[in-house]
């Protein structure tokens, strides 16, 4: 704990509730000057209030957070002395306030009244951005990949990469057996899964297409 000497100009009886202000910095002891050899003067003394023990917060103008606390250990007239615990990195200076821990004169605030407080809405969770598609065709009662639907995965996996989450699209259609629709999807997955591609989801809900050769689409959300 340091001890720092205080210098308090007596100003007359303005009241134990106005905050002291220090009109005053001064060093005493030899150079180089330590932190324990600041004098502080202040605006007040024994006629406003200050007594052995008191402690007081110091705060400077416009910045929320005290810098510390002040305990005056001792008084002699207009001066005393005190020790001052740091909050911070920063220590006293003229024209920093010296507020009473004791201090009345602030307005009571008062309890909350929560009911008087707006209710405020939960936020809506933004939409899903739309998967990416690539489209491939299979050959009429066909159910394996061509060459070429082969090479057009690869680029798209390749592009998107592997994370997120992927899905293959198979319509169904009257005109598309259900056991040649289960074979294209799996010729599908199996086709992404060698890819590094372990989750893929099937969906089968209809599609509006047109041309003569059946469409499916890979989707890809990040």
């Amino acid at each position: 704990m340091r001890c720092l000497l205080f210098c308090l100009s007596l100003s007359g009886a303005l009241g134990a509730q106005i905050p002291f202000h220090i009109i005053a910095v001064e060093r005493h002891g030899i150079p180089p000057y330590e932190p324990a050899d600041r004098v502080y003067c202040l605006d007040g003394g024994q006629e406003r209030g200050l007594r052995v023990g008191a402690r007081l917060i110091v705060k400077r103008a416009g910045e929320v957070r005290a810098l510390g606390h002040l305990q005056v250990t001792d008084i002699h007239g207009a001066r005393a002395e005190a020790h001052f615990t740091p909050a911070s990195s920063l220590y006293p200076m003229k024209g920093d306030l010296a507020i009473p821990d004791e201090l009345k004169w602030l307005p009571d605030a008062g309890q909350l009244n929560a009911e008087a407080l707006p209710l405020l809405s939960v936020p809506s969770p933004a939409p899903e951005a739309p998967p990416r598609e690539g489209l491939l065709f299979f050959l009429p009662q066909q159910a394996e990949l061509s060459p070429a639907g082969v090479k057009k995965l690869e680029a798209w996996v390749e592009a998107w990469g592997i994370k997120g989450r992927w899905a293959v699209q198979v319509p169904s259609t009257k005109a598309l057996k259900p056991t040649l629709q289960k074979q294209r999807a799996e010729s599908l997955q199996a086709a992404l899964r060698a890819l590094g591609i372990d989750q893929v989801k099937l969906e089968t809900e209809p599609r509006a297409t047109e041309g003569k050769y059946d469409p499916t689409w890979i989707r890809h959300w990040d």
